[in-house]
Formats: C-alpha cells, sequence, structure tokens
C-alpha cells in the first residue's frame, strides 16, 4: 500500500483545482495506512535481526511477498 501511494493518481487522472487535493488527500491517507499495516512486521524484524538487517528482510518481504518474520 505505501508503494501504491507514490502513484500520481490526480496527474493520471487529469485531475485539477478540487479534485487534484483530494487524490493527494487519498495517497497520503494510503501511504499512512501502509505505514500502519507495515510498522509491527517492521518492528519485529528490527527486534530479531537489528537495524543493520532490518533493510534487507524489508526488501527481500516487499520483492518476495512473505512476511519479514518468514524472511532469512
Amino acid at each position: 500500500m505505501w508503494v501504491l501511494s507514490w502513484v500520481p493518481y490526480g496527474l493520471i487522472l487529469g485531475a485539477s483545482g478540487w479534485w487534484f487535493t483530494v487524490t493527494l488527500g487519498f495517497e497520503i491517507v494510503l501511504g499512512l495506512v501502509g505505514l500502519a499495516l507495515a510498522g509491527s512486521e517492521f518492528a519485529a524484524a528490527v527486534k530479531q535481526r537489528g537495524w543493520k538487517g532490518a533493510p534487507a528482510a524489508a526488501w527481500r518481504a516487499m520483492r518476495h511477498g512473505e512476511s519479514v518474520g518468514a524472511t532469512r
């Protein structure tokens, strides 16, 4: 979900004015929901692997679609 928040929906849909603001708000909400959903998984990866190993675990989880705890 966080990755989808970077898609410029307002520009793709040709929105302007008020609708552009609405699509921008949608992108922000989508990003925050994605971070909230992934936050607990990422916190578990930090506890298990430390800060040095957490980015690699998160990247593997995003690439392969498995949970952060399931990555090696």
